[in-house]
C-alpha cells in the first residue's frame, strides 16, 4: 500500500503560529506528536533545531538529553528554546519523562529562563495510565514508584517515590509540591499533584503567559484542550507493503517483548554478533517471513553497559538493512535506541501518520518517504490495534 497522501488539513491560510514542544527523547516527542495528530493538528518531529516546517501546527524537538548531565542538558535546552522563541510561535510546552527520569529540573528551569517565564507547572504523571502523584509521592498502579519495575532502570533507577528527591530538590525552597486545592506560588517550579483526569484539567487551567507548562502526555492533552487547539480528526493511515522490522533497545519491555510473528532474536551483550552478521540473519527472516525482531536478552538487562552496546549494534544493523531495502516498516522500542537509529539513517524530520494507542505513533521520515517508523516508549504496552494489524498482515 502507498504511504503517501495520508493527511489532509485545513487551508494553510487559516493556520496560526505553531506550538513548540521540547522533548528529552524521541519516543516522548512521538507521543506528544501523536496526541496533537489526534487533535487534527499537523505534527512534525525534529531531531534538533528545525528548519522551515512550512504548514506545521505543532513542532516537536527532540533534545536527546535524557542521558545527559544536568549542565549539558540545560545548555542544550536553553539554546534551542532561545532560538525557537525568536520565531513566531503559539506557545511552548516542555515534555518530560512521566516518572521524572533524566535531568528534569535542570531542563525545566533552563527552558523557563530562556522564555522569561516566572514559574513552571510540572505535571509529569499520567492518571490515564494509573500513574499519579499524591501527597508528594509517586504511585504506579497503586504501588509506590520504587516498588515497581522502574526501580531497575539501568540509567535512572527509581529508588524512592518522593517527587522532591526524584528531582534532586530535597532542600530547594523554589520547588513546591501542591495539591489542586492549595494556593500556588507566583514563582519557581510547582509540582502538580494529580489523581484523576479532572486534576490534570485543573492544572492546565492554571497556565498563564507567565507560566511554562511542563510534564507528560496527560498534561499536554489537557493543555491543548484548554487552548481549544483542536480540529477535525484525520482518517486512519494504511501501513506500507513490505518487510516489518522491530528493533528493541529497551530493558523494560513489557510482555510480549515483540508483537511480531516469528522468532525473536535475543542478543547476548557479552557475545554480540557483528552488524554484518546480524543484518544478514535478519534480512533472511525478512525475505522469508516478512517479519524480524531483535533485542537484548532479558536475563542480562541489568548490565549497565548493555543498553549502550545494543543501541550501537542496532543502529549499524538498521543502516545496512535500510540500504538493502529489506524493510519498509521499522518499529523501535525505546527512545535512546530510536535516537541512535535515526542518526545512523540520517532521519531528522518526521511527520505523524498514524496513532495506535497511548504513546505509540507511526511517523514518516521526510528524507525517506517510502519508509514508516513506529515508536514505542520502552515501559508502555503494545497496543492491541497494532498487534491486530501485524497479525492481519501475517495472515495475508
Amino acid at each position: 500500500m502507498s504511504v503517501v497522501n495520508f493527511l489532509r488539513y485545513p487551508d494553510p491560510s487559516m493556520r496560526q503560529h505553531p506550538l513548540i514542544i521540547l522533548a528529552d527523547d524521541l519516543t516522548g516527542a512521538a507521543e506528544i506528536a501523536g496526541i496533537a495528530h489526534q487533535a487534527g493538528l499537523r505534527s512534525v518531529v525534529h531531531t534538533g533545531l528545525p528548519g522551515d516546517s512550512a504548514g506545521a501546527d505543532v513542532i516537536i524537538c527532540d533534545t536527546d538529553t535524557r542521558l545527559s548531565t544536568p549542565a549539558r542538558a540545560a545548555a542544550r535546552v536553553k539554546a534551542l528554546a532561545t532560538a525557537l522563541a525568536a520565531r513566531p510561535n503559539g506557545g511552548f510546552f516542555k515534555k518530560v519523562d512521566s516518572v521524572l527520569r533524566g535531568p528534569v529540573l535542570a531542563e525545566v528551569r533552563a527552558c523557563a529562563e530562556a522564555l522569561g517565564s516566572r514559574r513552571s507547572i510540572l505535571l509529569p504523571c499520567n492518571p490515564s495510565l494509573g500513574r499519579v502523584i499524591r501527597d508528594g509521592r509517586y504511585f504506579v498502579g497503586g504501588q509506590p514508584l520504587h516498588r515497581t519495575a522502574f526501580a531497575r532502570d539501568p540509567f535512572h533507577p527509581r529508588k524512592t517515590s518522593d517527587v522532591h528527591t526524584l528531582l534532586g530538590a530535597d532542600d530547594d525552597d523554589s520547588v513546591a509540591s501542591r495539591p489542586t486545592a492549595s494556593r500556588l506560588p507566583a514563582a519557581g517550579v510547582i509540582i502538580g499533584e494529580a489523581d484523576t483526569p479532572a486534576d490534570v484539567t485543573f492544572w492546565a487551567g492554571q497556565v498563564d503567559r507567565h507560566t511554562l507548562p511542563a510534564g507528560g502526555a496527560d498534561f499536554f492533552r489537557a493543555w491543548l484542550q484548554s487552548r481549544r487547539s483542536y480540529r477535525a480528526r484525520t482518517a486512519p493511515a494504511a501501513m506500507p507493503a513490505g518487510g516489518t522490522l522491530l528493533l528493541s533497545g529497551s530493558s523494560a519491555a513489557p510482555d510480549p517483548i515483540t508483537p511480531l510473528p516469528g522468532d525473536f532474536v535475543s542478543i547476548n551483550p557479552r557475545h554480540r554478533p557483528t552488524p554484518q552478521a546480524l543484518a544478514a540473519d535478519l534480512q533472511e527472516s525478512l525475505t522469508r517471513d516478512g517479519f524480524a525482531s531483535v533485542g537484548m536478552s532479558r536475563t542480562l538487562s541489568r548490565d549497565p553497559k548493555a543498553p549502550t552496546a545494543l543501541r550501537r549494534l542496532l543502529a549499524l544493523t538498521a543502516r545496512r538493512l535500510q540500504t538493502a531495502k529489506a524493510f519498509h516498516h521499522l518499529i523501535i522500542a525505546g527512545g535512546a535506541t530510536a535516537s541512535s537509529i535515526f542518526t545512523a539513517l540520517d532521519w531528522h524530520e518526521l511527520e505523524v501518520v498514524h496513532i495506535w494507542g497511548p504513546g505509540v505513533a507511526t511517523l514518516r521520515p521526510t528524507a525517506a518517504p517510502e519508509f514508516v517508523v513506529t515508536l514505542k516508549p520502552g515501559s508502555y504496552s503494545w497496543p492491541a490495534s497494532l498487534i491486530r494489524e501485524l497479525q492481519a498482515a501475517n495472515a495475508a
